[in-house]
């Protein structure tokens, strides 16, 4: 079984009906699922690193019935779309977000980023935020670094450990540590991907304050306390001092770097 047939597991085992949609961006081909009901706003969704759009929208599902949803496949990771991977430290993941929005020519958007998906979502604001109703930033990369010694011990040692011996036991330990709680499809889909894929280790740059104070669009960011890739109280300090547009922070107290469905819905419930 590799990660692609993990994928489709998820995605078929999700309870919403989906369509699945393939986008020409000068980038290359993007994978998009759609679900929700087609008369409530448009939410673009974008997942983390390592992941697929499936995994990010089990998490965020209850969104669909207030939204109607688009995830998004991103590039050069072990899902559907192509994988070519963008630089980092171009415009290039704005600008391929841009055009999958223009290709739909919606108004008044929502956008979601989780852990990783904050970077694209914040690239493509710098270029253009006009159309962009509200932000929804989960475990945001691109603004804080996390705690370097905590994230050896506890992910890349044990992850280091399954790719060498290929016992489960580490992939075990790998995943605790990161999870709120995984069901069997995530823990076979990253089991393929720990083995199988080309892991991009590349480090993901922090956005410059000047660049985060000059953006308007409403930002609501959520931050677990117990996420070493991303500290919760480090994150506010910084988002409070960088974003003007900073809407809500909310912090987690229990939650782990992926936080578990029922914790981010309540979560979400509290913004009404």
């Amino acid at each position: 079984m590799n990660f692609l047939t993990c994928y489709h597991l998820k995605l078929t085992n999700i309870n919403v009906n989906y369509t699945e949609k393939t986008i020409l961006t000068s980038f290359g081909k993007t994978h998009i699922i759609v679900c929700g009901n087609s008369s409530k706003p448009p939410l673009f969704l974008i997942h983390g690193l390592n992941s697929g759009a499936p995994f990010a929208l089990d998490r965020v599902l209850f969104l669909a019935k207030t939204h109607q949803i688009f995830a998004i496949d991103i590039l050069g990771q072990p899902n559907k779309s192509d994988f070519i991977r963008l630089n980092k430290k171009e415009n290039t993941y704005g600008e391929w977000l841009l055009e999958i929005i223009n290709y739909f020519a919606f108004k008044n958007i929502s956008l979601c980023g989780i852990s990783f998906g904050a970077f694209p979502i914040l690239k493509s604001l710098f270029i253009e935020e006009d159309n962009v109703k509200e932000v929804f930033l989960i475990s945001p990369a691109g603004l804080i670094n996390g705690k370097l010694i905590k994230t050896i011990f506890k992910f890349v040692l044990p992850m280091k450990r399954f790719q060498k011996t290929k016992n489960k036991k580490y992939l075990i330990e790998c995943l605790d540590q990161l999870y709120d709680n995984y069901d069997k499809e995530t823990f076979m889909y990253l089991k393929e991907v720990f083995l199988h894929f080309n892991i991009d280790f590349s480090m993901t740059p922090n956005f410059k304050r000047k660049d985060l104070a000059r953006l308007q669009t409403p930002i609501t960011i959520i931050a677990s306390k117990k996420d070493f890739f991303v500290p919760a109280e480090k994150l506010k300090k910084r988002s409070k001092k960088s974003f003007t547009s900073l809407k809500r922070f909310i912090v987690l107290q229990n939650s782990k770097h992926v936080a578990d469905t029922t914790t981010l819905k309540t979560a979400f419930k509290g913004l009404d």
